[in-house]
C-alpha cells in the first residue's frame, strides 16, 4: 500500500532516512527582523546573526556552503545544495541571494580618464556610477564573463563581455589597456 494511504503501516525512522535521498541535517536557519540570521543546532542551541557563505562563488555556485558563527567559527558545511533537503534549501539559496548583491552590468556608458577612472553603467539594478582604483579590480574570466570591483569593494559582474555592445566593449578594452 502506498504510505499515503491511512491503513498503511507507519514507517520507522530509519526507513524514513533510507527512503529519503538526504535526511535533514538535524537544524534549521530562522530570519530575523531586519535581515538578520540565527542558526538553531540540533540541541535548540541558537546562535545569533550567522552568515551563510558559499566556499567557491564563481567557480561552483552550488555549494559548498558554509554556515558561519559570528565568532568565525564553523557551524555546517554543506557539500552541495542540492543535498539539502526542503525548506531549508529554499531559505539557504534566500539567504545567499540577500547577501550576494551581484549587479549585472548590461552596458557600460562611459569611463572618464581620471585617476581613478570613474566608470557609468546601467545594470539589471539601474544606473551606477563608481570608481574602480587599478585594472587589477577587472578580472576577465574563461567563460568569457568578468567581474569589476569598485573602489568601494562593491562587485560587479559582467555576464558575456562578447554581448556587450561595441561602446560598451571598447570602453572596456581601453581600460584594460
Amino acid at each position: 500500500m502506498p504510505p499515503s494511504d491511512p491503513h498503511s503501516p507507519r514507517q520507522t525512522a530509519a526507513e524514513q532516512a533510507a527512503a529519503s535521498p538526504t535526511p535533514a541535517p538535524g537544524w534549521r536557519l530562522v530570519r530575523r527582523p531586519h535581515g538578520h540570521v540565527d542558526f538553531v543546532d540540533a540541541g535548540g542551541k541558537v546562535h545569533a546573526d550567522v552568515d551563510v557563505l558559499r566556499a567557491f562563488p564563481v567557480t561552483a555556485p552550488r555549494g559548498p556552503v558554509a554556515i558561519v558563527a559570528a565568532d568565525g567559527s564553523e557551524l555546517a558545511w554543506l557539500e552541495a545544495l542540492e543535498e539539502v533537503p526542503e525548506p531549508l534549501r529554499s531559505s539557504i539559496v534566500e539567504e545567499l541571494a540577500t547577501r550576494e548583491f551581484l549587479p549585472i552590468i548590461g552596458q557600460i556608458e562611459t569611463i572618464s580618464d581620471d585617476d581613478p577612472p570613474e566608470w557609468s553603467v546601467a545594470t539589471d539594478r539601474g544606473r551606477r556610477r563608481f570608481k574602480v582604483a587599478s585594472t587589477d579590480d577587472i578580472d576577465r574570466l574563461p567563460d568569457g564573463s568578468a567581474f569589476v570591483v569598485d573602489a568601494t569593494g562593491v562587485r560587479y559582474r559582467i555576464a558575456d563581455i562578447a554581448a556587450l555592445d561595441t561602446i560598451s566593449r571598447q570602453l572596456l578594452e581601453k581600460t584594460m589597456e
